[in-house]
């Protein structure tokens, strides 16, 4: 497109990128010779109301906005029916490309820095009354310079639903907040926060925050991450400040009432731990105006109130979840793992660089001495240990006191898993022979007030203390187990690879049972009694079920306990096992560690909801793993 009249023209050069209803051309400004950004309504749009309004909020949003870390909008302007929207060329490239390029490996530096900034901008557009709305990793441009600049200001906050998800690894809905996902108006700060929480995590951990099934539609994810709790990054490998976590976790709560109430209190809370003086690249929010005539028509910001509201609160008390009880650490022991990089300008080429390998050797050898302290540690605690359930408790920051769970030992041996009764299903045969290692299983299912040893509740009433933990998830499961071992000195068993989680059967940590485990345990273990039940052939002696449960389930350990003096085997709630859900095959050798891979986990045991049949010892069960319902629970074991 060329335009010459009224002394402006624009030539353009490229064309960047083309959606539904727009393209983007890179352009050249012929009075000036400078690069710009064109993004013009297509020629099927050019007479759409809503289209045009788009660009003119779009317009208006980013004139209001001068910071060195937000692309600066030079105006809008209207040719021939078709609508332009002029800002800044910038040279450099995505985030969201800056992170495919590198393997989603940035530095710990680079990450601090590009946060800091993130928020430093962020911050200034909210003193100016604008939200975003609309922040993710492909609208956040990474200067030559190594600085961001933060595009998309003003644009609407479902434009996610336009996406191409082939455009990148994670798609930008996942990085909303959930009252814009949800629709759950008005917004206000807190929805951005939310945004950079995630951003954050994904800068320091090379993935999102939480466990996503690639095989889900991108709606059918995020739906699945407001069921889930922040993913440790220590679980993950990731080796970065407890406090640092803390800070991500609270930016990432469900409920925006339990996020930072802005970016420059969470931007306070990074800086205070980094013991580094804020130095704001502006010290006030003032709105521009352009100085640039352009074509026909200059659209200028409209003179009525903004569509944005500076101080909105969201009241939806549906919006909930579990803050994360992290262990804290001292400062001292945090500060030794973070590196910053001062660059002195006088320095030569050779200097710096020596300066850089010097303090890069130095992070590699912290690093180092960390890992192996921690491990160590572990280690010992855990050679300090005796079987016994016997720890010393102490106070964590619910309401509960932390104690080593109590587990009763079940020796190994080789057990018939499966069934040929009359009755049986067919996911029941064969039966097959697998020989079980000895174990520590919990006689309990895991209850209440254990869950909020890990994952304190200011909410846990007296009376649901006893009650076996329900509506959680597998993943969430996972977590605990790791969240336990650790806050008892013991080596997690979990870990994810890939966002797949692969458990190390060999470590001291606790776990879920296998389900041959779950099995065998059932069975009585070595006394293989014939029970149709865990512990009897009368149902109602050993287990709460339809017919007697009134409808919920009761607290655990009020039926009989089998030979093992294991409570609830059959019956109460459901429970998770490891194994994913799979035919029993004659022709496949059978491991106790169950199936590499599937779609589905299981469950075992039956519930207060279900029938007689589905309590039997060897009826199986299965569920999505991110499935919560009121009916699932489970226990843990610990390999002997």
């Amino acid at each position: 497109m060329n335009d010459t009249t009224n002394g402006i023209a624009y030539t353009i050069v490229q064309t960047l990128h083309r959606s539904r209803k727009y393209w983007v051309y890179k352009a050249r400004d012929n009075n000036t010779g400078k690069f710009v950004i064109l993004k013009a309504n297509d020629i099927q749009w050019r007479n759409d109301p809503t289209c045009i309004q788009a660009l003119r909020e779009e317009s208006e949003a980013g004139l209001k906005l001068n910071h060195p870390y937000i692309r600066k909008t030079i105006g809008l302007f209207e040719d021939d029916g078709a609508y332009y929207l002029v800002s800044e060329f910038i040279e450099g490239e995505t985030l969201d490309a800056i992170l495919a390029q590198n393997h989603f490996k940035i530095s710990y530096e680079l990450a601090h820095k590009w946060t800091l900034q993130l928020l430093e901008a962020i911050n200034y557009a909210h003193q100016c009354g604008i939200l975003h709305l609309n922040l993710n990793p492909a609208n956040i441009f990474i200067t030559n310079s190594q600085d961001i600049k933060i595009s998309g200001f003003g644009k609407d906050p479902q434009s996610w639903k336009y996406a191409n998800p082939e455009e990148s690894k994670y798609h930008p809905i996942l990085f909303t907040a959930p009252e814009v996902f949800l629709e759950r108006k008005p917004y206000d700060f807190r929805a951005d926060i939310y945004s950079i929480g995630a951003i954050a995590y994904l800068l320091f951990c090379g993935q999102l925050p939480w466990s996503l099934d690639p095989r889900l539609s991108p709606s059918a994810q995020k739906s699945k991450t407001l069921e889930q709790i922040v993913i440790n990054p220590n679980l993950l490998g990731k080796l970065i400040p407890e406090w640092l976590f803390k800070i991500l976790n609270k930016a990432l709560m469900i409920d925006p009432q339990l996020r930072f109430n802005n970016a420059e209190e969470m931007h306070s809370a990074i800086i205070s731990e980094l013991d580094i003086p804020y130095i704001p690249s502006t010290t006030k929010a003032e709105a521009i105006s352009t100085q640039t005539t352009l074509t026909k028509e200059t659209i200028l910001p409209s003179q009525s109130e903004s569509s944005y509201s500076k101080k909105q609160h969201l009241s939806e008390s549906d919006l909930s979840e579990k803050e994360k009880s992290v262990k804290s650490s001292s400062k001292k022991d945090n500060q030794e793992q973070q590196i910053v990089i001062t660059t002195d300008p006088s320095l030569t080429k050779m200097q710096k660089t020596l300066k850089i390998i010097g303090i890069i050797s130095a992070g590699i050898l912290i690093y180092i001495i960390v890992k192996y302290v921690i491990i160590k540690g572990i280690q010992n605690s855990i050679k300090a240990k005796q079987e016994s359930s016997v720890v010393t408790p102490y106070v964590t920051e619910g309401t509960v006191r932390n104690q080593l769970l109590e587990l009763n030992a079940v020796e190994g041996d080789s057990t018939i898993i499966g069934s040929m009764e009359p009755d049986a299903d067919p996911d029941e045969f064969p039966p097959h022979t697998v020989f079980i290692p000895s174990f520590y299983i919990s006689p309990y299912e895991i209850t209440m007030e254990q869950w909020a040893m890990v994952f304190p509740s200011s909410t846990l009433k007296d009376e649901e203390r006893d009650l076996p933990v329900t509506n959680v998830s597998f993943d969430e499961v996972i977590q605990f187990c790791n969240e336990k071992s650790l806050l008892d000195g013991l080596q997690p068993c979990y870990e994810y690879v890939d966002n797949y989680i692969v458990c190390d059967f060999q470590a001291s940590g606790y776990r879920l049972p296998t389900e041959a485990e779950w099995e065998f345990a059932a069975k009585e273990g070595k006394y293989e009694t014939p029970y149709t039940y865990s512990g009897s052939n009368n149902i109602d002696q050993v287990a709460w079920y339809i017919e007697n449960s009134g409808g919920h389930s009761h607290p655990v350990g009020e039926k009989k306990y089998n030979k093992l003096k294991l409570f609830d085997m059959s019956g109460n709630v459901s429970e998770w096992v490891w194994d994913w859900y799979a035919p029993y095959s004659a022709n496949v050798p059978f491991s106790f560690t169950g199936p590499d891979s599937g779609t589905d986990k299981v469950i075992r045991g039956g519930s207060w909801k279900d029938p007689a049949r589905e309590a039997r010892i060897t009826n199986r069960a299965y569920a999505k793993p991110y499935s919560k319902t009121t009916y699932i629970g489970f226990r843990v074991v610990r390999s002997k």
